[in-house]
């Protein structure tokens, strides 16, 4: 199989390539090694990108227009990960800045900007199936580097140091354990020294490095690789439209009749016909998840008409239709979530499901948009929108909402809303939690249940004593100020560090 241009480029610059890459590992393992939300993080994103920028920039590929809003975006996440505590967040955030990732040297390699939705998908999905084709790629390449340089005799002094190395470990791993089972005081001489070193930590550190060092040169390759080169537009078979608009218009009218009604009976508010023994209330906070899944299908339904059949205007008028109904399902969705916080208040489902439902939204308008132009970049907008918003969500940091909203709003704290906000929320809400004593009196809670009373006081001694000396590589804001809190709640209330 013909080697890739730029790929023979890497193999022939391994000595920069592999070096960078070697240099990135340690970086990476140092940044993120049991330490996936402190300040180092957003340090190891922005090393990420300045280590791709200088890659491109050795392959002479300059930076591309736009590239510097995707930049921007995981720079963004980065900082918010060190902000927070959620581990929902963290999750997101993460996953946030690797479809950004790809976006972002997609973008740098290929002219993505005439690529509809699904081939953009498809490319990202075969991008990441090169990625793992190529992880060999950092050893393979390393070894033809080697075998090319074979004469050069401080080089092949370091590789037999290595060699020697490692097989003196592998020889030791089975001689090792006999000797210290056959002499009692090599075992305690041996076991002094060997308790001050933690091999799970060698361990965990060795594979991080490995990791990083691997993943930043195949993903490079992969890129290099070229799998989805420009070419012609492969030609598309298309679907008579007469199937579409007869399916359409059939969901329309059922559709129709839908909007009717939530606008007669929930949004006016007409109350005459209801069902026997159904409140307005409770007509209101029925039917919310459904209302959900619905809209979901209608936008995944436009998008697949849009591309399956033949262009037509009627059936463009019948898509836009449905997608005008789907703002109005919408709508009903959100009144509906609205009316069930007024009376159960918040949740972090809550909140993730308010969010869903305007980046919705917003999405349904660029459809709309799509389905009359051709060339507009959907699959872009779609990024933008998510990207724009989940930022907007992860600075929020939603579990404070959640204690700052149902704190102020309740009228009598009860066990069960005070045990939710303990179990249910991160260290983000602790700040929060600890204006408690503005609501309940520690004295009449100890009285009428001293398990709740021990329950709260457990939760900042856990917190006070979890954060305990965090020092700059895993510091993180939400932490700190949730250790502060902590501490001083429990000084103000005069608890010492008792046992659970």
């Amino acid at each position: 199989m013909n080697e890739k241009p730029l790929v023979t480029r890497m193999r022939e610059n391994y000595k920069y390539f592999g070096g960078m890459s070697l240099i990135y590992g340690l970086i990476f393992t140092f940044c993120l090694y049991n330490n996936l939300s402190g300040i180092t993080f957003p340090i190891c994103v922005i090393v990420t990108i300045m280590f791709a920028i200088l890659f491109m920039k050795k392959i002479e590929f300059r930076l591309q227009k736009y590239s510097i809003l995707y930049i921007l975006g995981m720079c963004l996440l980065g900082i918010s990960t060190a902000l927070t505590s959620s581990f929902f967040l963290h999750f997101f955030n993460i996953l946030g800045i690797i479809l950004l990732f790809f976006v972002f040297m997609i973008h740098q390699f290929y002219n993505d900007m005439n690529w509809n939705f699904p081939a953009y998908l498809k490319r990202i999905f075969i991008l990441f199936g090169t990625i793992i084709e190529c992880i060999p790629y950092p050893y393979w390449h390393g070894s033809k580097y080697i075998n090319r340089n074979k004469d050069n005799k401080n080089h092949n002094t370091l590789i037999a140091i290595v060699i020697g190395f490692l097989l003196s470990l592998l020889i030791l791993s089975v001689t090792l354990p006999l000797l210290l089972k056959s002499d009692l005081m090599f075992a305690k001489i041996f076991g002094e020294i060997l308790k001050h070193i933690n091999f799970s930590t060698i361990f965990g550190v060795s594979f991080m490095g490995i990791l990083g060092f691997t993943l930043c040169y195949a993903f490079f390759s992969a890129l290099c690789k070229y799998n989805f080169p420009e070419g012609r537009p492969r030609k598309l078979k298309y679907y008579n439209p007469v199937i579409g608009i007869t399916f359409t218009s059939v969901v329309s009218f059922v559709y129709f009749v839908y909007c009717m009604i939530q606008i007669m009976y929930l949004f006016i508010g007409i109350h005459a016909g209801l069902p026997e023994n159904v409140t307005y209330a409770q007509y209101a906070r029925g039917g919310f998840w459904e209302l959900l899944f619905v809209s979901f299908i209608n936008f995944v339904m436009v998008l697949i008409c849009m591309y399956i059949f033949s262009e037509n205007l009627v059936l463009k008028i019948v898509l836009t239709f449905v997608s005008g109904c789907t703002f109005i399902m919408i709508l009903s969705a959100a009144y509906r979530i609205i009316l069930y916080i007024g009376v159960y208040h918040l949740t972090l489902l809550r909140i993730l499901v308010l969010w869903f439902l305007a980046v919705l939204t917003f999405i349904i308008g660029g459809v709309i948009v799509s389905i009359y132009r051709k060339r507009f970049p959907l699959f872009q907008y779609i990024v933008a929108v998510v990207s724009v918003f989940y930022i907007f969500l992860s600075f929020l940091r939603p579990d404070a909402v959640v204690a700052k909203y149902n704190i102020a709003h309740m009228d009598e704290v009860s066990c069960e809303d005070v045990l939710y906000l303990l179990y249910n929320t991160s260290c983000d809400a602790a700040p929060e939690i600890a204006k408690l004593n503005e609501k309940i009196d520690m004295e009449d809670i100890k009285n009428e249940n001293e398990f709740f009373e021990q329950q709260i006081i457990n939760y900042f001694i856990n917190i006070s004593e979890e954060n305990e000396g965090i020092y700059f590589r895993k510091a993180n804001y939400s932490r700190i100020r949730a250790k502060l809190a902590a501490d001083r709640w429990l000084e103000e209330n005069s608890y010492t560090q008792m046992s659970r």
